[in-house]
């Protein structure tokens, strides 16, 4: 059992590594620090359940949609994030192929047979006891609330709350809703402390806090679409 559980601990921190997918010692000037929201709005944290249905119908989940990100990977040891840039394309049934550009390519695809990440020099390498853990990140990243419902204790917060207000970006509305996901589960729980999506209709902001006090950071665009791209769906 310990094995096991130290394995899927693992993974999971492997998988959080692999999403910052340049690595601080490559960052260099690439590095920037994400704007904070406007520190004159008072903080009042308010993290309120609701109805269960209500709750799980806040986002229309994305089942085939492609787009870009920014994401700010931020370590406790380094002053500033690591921030990386790329493109998403998930497909529900297919998995989902996460792109970085800048500032190293490199792709992270999950697909029937696992998980697998391939480097800037098309070296390609599985990552073991990984698929089920970026099964939950591709439902977080779809909007997908009811995939989570079994894993995760959710509850509705504003975007004023102690959480969200200092890593929202400017761009962020006011009127956006935060969703806060707990792990149920202890083994996630000694690695995540909370998940917190935001958003109008779909998914714009995913926030992944780990209990190491680290946190990363998403900035989505994702827009719907009937299919993906020939050239994904064949990586898939």
């Amino acid at each position: 059992m310990g094995s096991r559980m130290d394995n899927f601990m693992s993974s999971w921190l492997r998988l959080l590594l692999l999403m910052s997918l340049a690595g601080n010692v490559f960052a260099g000037d690439d590095v920037k620090t994400l704007s904070a929201a406007s520190t004159s709005t008072t903080s009042t944290t308010s993290t309120t359940p609701v109805a269960p249905l209500a709750l799980l119908s806040q986002f229309k989940p994305l089942t085939i949609a492609s787009g870009t990100f920014v994401q700010n990977k931020y370590f406790t040891v380094l002053n500033n994030p690591v921030t990386s840039t790329g493109e998403l394309y998930l497909d529900q049934a297919l998995g989902f192929v996460w792109h970085t550009s800048k500032p190293i390519a490199s792709t992270m695809i999950l697909k029937d047979d696992g998980l697998f990440t391939i480097d800037h020099r098309q070296q390609q390498q599985q990552i073991k006891n990984a698929t089920p853990i970026a099964t939950v990140l591709m439902s977080a990243l779809s909007g997908d609330l009811t995939a989570l419902e079994s894993q995760f204790s959710l509850a509705a917060s504003s975007t004023n709350t102690s959480l969200t207000k200092a890593v929202l970006t400017k761009t962020a509305s006011t009127s956006q809703t935060c969703i806060e996901l707990t792990p149920k589960d202890e083994t996630i729980a000694k690695v995540m402390r909370v998940i917190e999506l935001c958003g109008g209709d779909t998914v714009e902001h995913l926030v992944l806090f780990e209990t190491s006090g680290n946190r990363t950071e998403i900035e989505l665009s994702l827009t719907a679409v009937a299919e993906l791209p020939k050239a994904i769906r064949e990586q898939l």
